[in-house]
């Protein structure tokens, strides 16, 4: 459960960071993207991506596999 509730988080993280790109791009006068508003969007694109992943998949996401994986016979 922990592990889903920081996907939630990451992912509330993602639309802070969307929100505020919206605000600085859409100010006046218009200008083109900064540094910091690139910056900001590789942010919103990372926390949204592992965000969204460790909301779906949950605990499963970290546990430990053997590879390769022992024969069944």
């Amino acid at each position: 459960m922990k592990i889903r509730l920081e996907g939630v988080a990451l992912l509330a993280l993602c639309a802070f960071a969307l929100h505020r790109i919206y605000l600085l791009i859409h100010g006046i006068p218009p200008h083109e993207a900064t540094l910091g508003e690139l910056g900001l969007g590789v942010v919103a694109v990372v926390t949204g991506v592992i965000g969204a992943v460790m909301l779906a998949v949950g605990p499963p996401l970290f546990r430990h596999y053997v590879w390769p994986p022992p024969d069944g016979d």
